[in-house]
């Protein structure tokens, strides 16, 4: 999923080519902008966690792109290319380290 911040910033288009480039097909792609309970449930493992609220608010924030990827690996191979999530945890050559402005 493509957050707010990165359609906002036009960077989806990096954000694919670095997928298509490590070999893997695009297969489904949307535009939405789902609803708060959604959202809830998609990051429920967090709701006990400070910056929950935090985190609902800013994923609110605009259109998300959703998308569905195939190929070896992907699922292991896409969470080393997006990165850490926190900034401090961040490599320069992952998506995250390219394009973050925030955890």
């Amino acid at each position: 999923m493509i957050k707010p911040d990165g359609v906002q910033r036009n960077k989806s288009s990096e954000i694919i080519k670095s997928f298509e480039a490590r070999g893997f097909k695009l297969v489904a792609m949307k535009m939405c902008k789902p609803d708060k309970a959604h959202f809830e449930e998609h990051y429920a493992e967090h709701k006990a966690r400070d910056f929950f609220g935090r985190l609902i608010k800013s994923i609110m924030d605009g259109p998300v792109i959703a998308m569905v990827w195939e190929g070896d690996l992907v699922i292991a191979t896409g969470r080393k290319l997006l990165g850490a999530t926190f900034a401090d945890n961040r490599e320069m050559g992952t998506l995250r380290g390219k394009y973050s402005l925030s955890t």
